[in-house]
């Protein structure tokens, strides 16, 4: 999709979303959040946010720490955010 057959009105508004998929990640290979939590020494809230895919910005430490975890489980981290074009 190419930014000049949209008109400005519509991309500034409607340029998609980012869906975190690390709930779904933890579920796959075990880990609850408790255990992350005591694996990357992050805060529990901090962790279910994630988890639960409610964070409004995400943290590139936070998303390091959660990522080295569970690729040591085998999840590749390039699978843990997807990209939702706007429809």
């Amino acid at each position: 999709m190419n930014k000049q057959e949209i008109p400005v009105w519509d991309w500034m508004e409607n340029y998609g979303t980012y869906r975190c998929k690390i709930g779904e990640a933890m579920n796959k290979v075990g880990i609850s959040i408790s255990k992350m939590r005591k694996l990357t020494g992050l805060n529990h809230d901090v962790v279910k946010k994630y988890y639960e895919d409610k964070i409004i910005r995400m943290d590139k430490d936070v998303l390091a720490r959660i990522s080295y975890i569970l690729l040591s489980y085998g999840v590749d981290p390039n699978t843990l955010i997807e990209y939702i074009p706007p429809k």
